[in-house]
């Protein structure tokens, strides 16, 4: 079933009245909490009532993939994981202008839902943004076993208790966000079919709403990447199946969408007005994250390793 953005009248609501109102939900007061929550497939901080002024540029930070409890798997630890975690806390709370939102793609844990591991690496995850500047929320997006490898419903279920829905839309000084869980796409079958064509129909609805009333630019978060270099190539374990990134590929291209943010290796795919930008994960290859510059123009960004963390974002960017 589609859900509308707007129904009745649009209030602006002081943001420690949202931040109140989510953090009561999660039974945390407002500066205990972090990770926002999204409700009826939006982030209530982030509107495009509140965020239609654009200024000159911002910042935000992407995360990947910090699953917790890998390094000392079989043994029951996220020590390493918790350690990588505070350091860019750290880096974070340090940059100038501080960035808007941190972003962190999943795999949120090593364990899957149904390891008994799993809710202990979790509550470590989340508690590892509690040191976190307040002026930098914290916005989720699943990841491919975040919700059981393939996804379930009862899982889709546990995972929407502790963050929200799992697909959703938010705005940034005039930028519109879509974040999409592509473990719908990656595993069509089973139990979850209807979830993935409610989400595809959401997403072509977003996409049709902004050639209608187009924001300033249209950015895609996502764990799994549509295509890694063309779109063209092969179906395999690190991409969405051809026939399915092929009909949203041309949907994307009409809305105008230029970039898409996703995890696995660095690297950068390009094809038919498309940019994806992928991130490695947390514990793999380099340890880093990416910064994004969104300017008028579109978008700059850089992977910085944790030894060359930036604090002057300007001057890198």
């Amino acid at each position: 079933m589609l859900r509308p953005d707007n129904i009745g009248l649009n209030l602006d609501i002081h943001p420690d009245a949202l931040a109140m109102n989510q953090a009561s939900r999660a039974g945390k007061t407002p500066e205990e909490s972090r990770i926002l929550k999204a409700a009826d497939c939006k982030l209530p901080m982030f509107t495009r009532y509140r965020e239609s002024t654009c200024k000159e540029n911002f910042f935000f930070v992407q995360v990947v993939a910090p699953k917790f409890g890998l390094s000392a798997h079989p043994e029951e630890s996220c020590e390493v994981e918790k350690q990588s975690m505070d350091k860019i806390v750290h880096c974070l709370n340090n940059m100038k202008p501080k960035p808007r939102f941190l972003v962190v793609h999943g795999n949120f844990t090593n364990a899957e839902p149904n390891d008994k591991e799993f809710f202990p690496q979790l509550e470590l995850f989340k508690s590892s943004f509690d040191n976190l500047s307040a002026e930098i929320p914290v916005v989720c997006v699943c990841g491919r076993t975040d919700c059981g490898d393939p996804p379930t419903l009862s899982y889709v279920e546990s995972y929407r208790k502790t963050f929200g829905d799992d697909w959703f839309a938010f705005w940034v000084e005039g930028v519109q966000f879509l974040v999409l869980n592509t473990a719908y796409f990656k595993d069509p079958s089973g139990n979850t079919e209807s979830l993935r064509i409610e989400q595809r129909e959401w997403l072509e609805s977003k996409l049709l709403e902004a050639q209608v009333n187009p924001p300033r630019q249209i950015i895609l978060l996502q764990s799994t990447p549509w295509f890694c270099k063309s779109i063209d190539e092969p179906y395999d374990d690190n991409n969405l199946d051809a026939s399915v990134r092929q009909e949203v590929a041309s949907k994307l291209t009409e809305a105008d969408v230029k970039y898409v943010f996703t995890g696995h290796v660095n690297g950068i795919g390009k094809d038919q007005g498309l940019e994806i930008i992928q991130t490695s994960s947390l514990g793999k290859e380099k340890l880093g994250f990416r910064v994004v510059k969104v300017n008028p123009e579109g978008v700059l960004h850089k992977f910085f390793e944790l030894d060359n963390s930036p604090i002057d974002l300007n001057s890198q960017l």
